[in-house]
């Protein structure tokens, strides 16, 4: 064994080695080194190029053809709303409501192009008797993050339907829609589309009577027909009102009911007070007519006469001869063919009676001067008699003011005063530097009349 060993040493000293430059040497280890470095990473830098362009056709892919680029909502009663791509292909469709699911039924329109889409979505709408010649509006609500994309495919759209919808008797609504958390509350709040809550909005802040509680239950064609003197609301064509007695048939009615023929200032539009009613004002004989009449039976709902310039003309230097209240009660109950009134209520102001009372489940408005003439009265032929009964209130003070509160979307307020007068909360409160004001039936908690002040 030892002999073994000492062959080897003696075999590994003779070994031969080359002489070298041990600074070359060291910089030929890195060039060695730098070489093989950058040799190595040339499939490292094709591997992540290629990641970076296959994720950049992925987003691309994904943006054109499977993200939510903008939402098209189509409103008859039958609500439905398609959302689309980029390239305005259908991407997902569902109804707002069972109306909707019925026009759906059997249909699968992913894929499709919106306006063949649309245009399938309305025709079974027509073939399903949604829309006729009754009630022919349709509204196109389209919902986008760009103002500018939305005007541009609202456009689109209406032009595309035009051609066909238009020539054939048929009113096109359509708005653009931005993102809006109070708007979507509203439309959450009364189970309506958010493109019918948009419109509702428009004509509500070009008629402070009117609320989304009374407009909700309406159809598109009863929206659009009241909207119809809104100049921010964009419709093509005229919505039907053949479900109704026509501007001429009610016309016809007030003006033999007031038994004249010669008039002027004549004006007639569509409005909502509980029903759809014409509402009508023209002057003759110098004095003022106003006539609500019910669109869709014809009846009188209420009508008022103003001819106080005529009776103050008539009645120069006789003021001295004044009658009492009771007096002037009687006047008004002969006039209006009553006896055994319920819930009178007389007040002297500006030199006139004021007068009213119940009868026959009507309530009777008079103004009437000192010397007994009658300068003015109405008649509202819908009226609850319950509403006058103070001793039937139904809503506390608290009620009625957070009833308000509520309408006029405000929490905090600086100052606030609830009296009850006549079955009416009559409320004041102070939010910053607008007064309200707000009248509201204590037994039905109905909204009568509000004003807002700055």
């Amino acid at each position: 064994m030892k002999n073994i060993e000492n062959k080897i040493n003696k075999a590994f000293h003779n070994i031969d080695l080359p002489e070298f430059d041990n600074k070359k040497l060291n910089e030929k280890k890195g060039i060695v080194y730098m070489e093989k470095k950058k040799k190595n990473m040339i499939p490292y830098l094709v591997t992540a190029c290629t990641f970076v362009f296959c994720l950049f056709a992925g987003v691309l892919v994904y943006n054109n053809n499977f993200k939510v680029a903008s939402k098209i909502g189509i409103d008859v009663n039958p609500s439905i709303e398609l959302k689309i791509n980029k390239k305005e292909k259908v991407i997902d469709c569902f109804a707002n409501n069972d109306d909707g699911n019925k026009i759906l039924s059997g249909m699968d329109l992913n894929g499709s192009d919106m306006n063949v889409a649309i245009n399938a979505l309305i025709g079974s709408m027509v073939k399903n008797g949604y829309i006729d010649e009754l009630a022919n509006s349709i509204l196109i609500s389209v919902e986008g993050n760009s103002e500018e994309e939305n005007e541009r495919l609202r456009q689109e759209i209406v032009n595309d339907l035009n051609a066909y919808l238009v020539n054939n008797n048929f009113s096109i609504v359509s708005q653009t829609v931005s993102n809006n958390q109070s708007l979507e509350n509203i439309a959450k709040e009364y189970n309506i589309s958010l493109g019918k809550a948009k419109l509702i909005q428009d004509i509500i802040a070009n008629n402070n009577l009117l609320t989304y509680e009374s407009l909700a239950n309406l159809s598109i064609n009863e929206l659009n027909l009241i909207s119809s003197n809104n100049d921010n609301i964009k419709v093509e064509g005229n919505a039907s009102d053949k479900a109704y007695i026509g501007y001429d048939k009610a016309k016809e009615i007030a003006l033999k009911h007031a038994n004249v023929t010669d008039i002027t200032n004549y004006e007639i539009e569509i409005d909502y007070d509980n029903i759809i009613v014409y509402e009508i004002e023209f002057r003759a004989n110098n004095a003022k007519y106003e006539y609500d009449i019910d669109a869709k039976t014809g009846d009188i709902v209420k009508y008022d006469i103003d001819n106080h310039r005529n009776v103050e003309n008539n009645n120069t230097g006789n003021t001295s001869n004044t009658i009492t209240r009771d007096e002037a009660l009687n006047i008004a109950l002969k006039h209006a063919g009553a006896s055994n009134v319920t819930t009178k209520k007389i007040e002297l102001d500006d030199n006139s009676y004021e007068i009213e009372f119940i009868y026959n489940n009507k309530e009777y408005d008079y103004d009437i001067s000192l010397t007994g003439k009658i300068l003015e009265y109405s008649i509202d032929s819908y009226y609850d008699d319950d509403d006058y009964n103070t001793t039937h209130a139904k809503i506390t003070r608290d009620e009625a003011l957070e009833i308000a509160l509520k309408h006029a979307g405000v929490s905090d307020v600086n100052y606030s005063k609830v009296e009850l007068d006549d079955n009416e909360y009559e409320i004041e409160f102070r939010v910053g530097h607008l007064e309200y004001e707000y009248e509201i039936n204590a037994t039905t908690g109905k909204i009568i009349s509000y004003e807002i002040d700055d």
